[in-house]
């Protein structure tokens, strides 16, 4: 009889960003702020969601546009960046296939043209979001209202959802923007989770990983939770950090002190102690 010798597995990474969105927990703010986004794409409005960095709006955008029926929808993902009035309706017109004009005016009238032919029957909604709105420019935060629609009394014929940290809030308020404000359909700030839900997440994604070891105890949960004030990204950070050095130090179970030197040991590599 042959043996057929197999490779390892591939081990998992229960705090990477690579993980399935579809796997990752959902605390009651992750919950609350997809069924806002859900409803900005079924009401096809202007929305806002905003958020600290690290608290897991991206995984958010993942997680809609993983949910989004392809036959219904086609999701169009746009980074700000700086991002122009010309090279937003580039990248527009380009992922529904359609060649980009160099000037302003007709790359609006263009997708105007394209808007209105997606809003016949059968045809599928365009969902569009921009992240990092945070750093909008000032024309091309004007220019929103006009690429919403072509009938500016009229209601929008797509969802157009503005991605950023708090500061787009206090943005949108100023006076200039006033038009801008007044079409936002839909917002929803999105803040960190609390100790339970930390601890939660982090269990969830032992889980989900198929990871078994170590386990965390319950004064090692919350040490995370405090040096992370529950931000998932930070979480993540610690928490592998910490599954690197258990491995190192064959740990099956992590305590606090575990967590204080693997914080420590964090500080002195971005230079924060000697």
């Amino acid at each position: 009889m042959n043996s057929v010798s197999q490779a390892p597995p591939t081990p998992q990474r229960p705090f990477s960003k690579e993980l399935d969105p579809m796997l990752c927990y959902a605390f009651s703010g992750h919950k609350e702020a997809a069924a806002r986004l859900d409803l900005m794409i079924k009401h096809r409005t202007l929305g806002v969601l905003t958020g600290e960095v690290g608290g897991g709006k991206s995984t958010l955008i993942r997680r809609l546009f993983a949910s989004l029926d392809p036959m219904t929808y086609l999701p169009i993902y746009l980074c700000c960046a700086n991002l122009k009035p010309r090279e937003f309706y580039a990248g527009l017109l380009e992922a529904v296939g359609v060649e980009p004009v160099y000037t302003v005016s007709k790359a609006r009238k263009l997708w105007q043209e394209v808007v209105r032919s997606r809003s016949a029957p059968g045809e599928k909604t365009l969902a569009v979001i921009i992240d990092e709105a945070h750093e909008m420019s000032e024309a091309m935060l004007l220019e929103l209202r006009f690429a919403l629609n072509y009938n500016m009394d009229s209601a929008a014929l797509f969802p157009l959802i503005l991605v950023g940290q708090p500061e787009l809030r206090k943005l949108l308020r100023l006076k200039k923007y006033e038009a801008t404000l007044q079409r936002i359909g839909m917002q929803y700030h999105l803040g960190g989770m609390n100790k339970d839900e930390t601890s939660a997440y982090i269990r969830h994604h032992m889980t989900v990983s198929k990871t078994e070891k170590p386990v965390f105890a319950e004064s090692a949960l919350g040490r995370i939770f405090a040096a992370s004030q529950g931000l998932p990204r930070v979480v993540n950070q610690i928490c592998t950090q910490i599954l690197l050095d258990a491995t190192a130090r064959n740990l099956e179970v992590v305590e606090e002190s575990d967590v204080v030197r693997v914080l420590a040991d964090m500080d002195r590599q971005r230079g924060l102690t000697n």
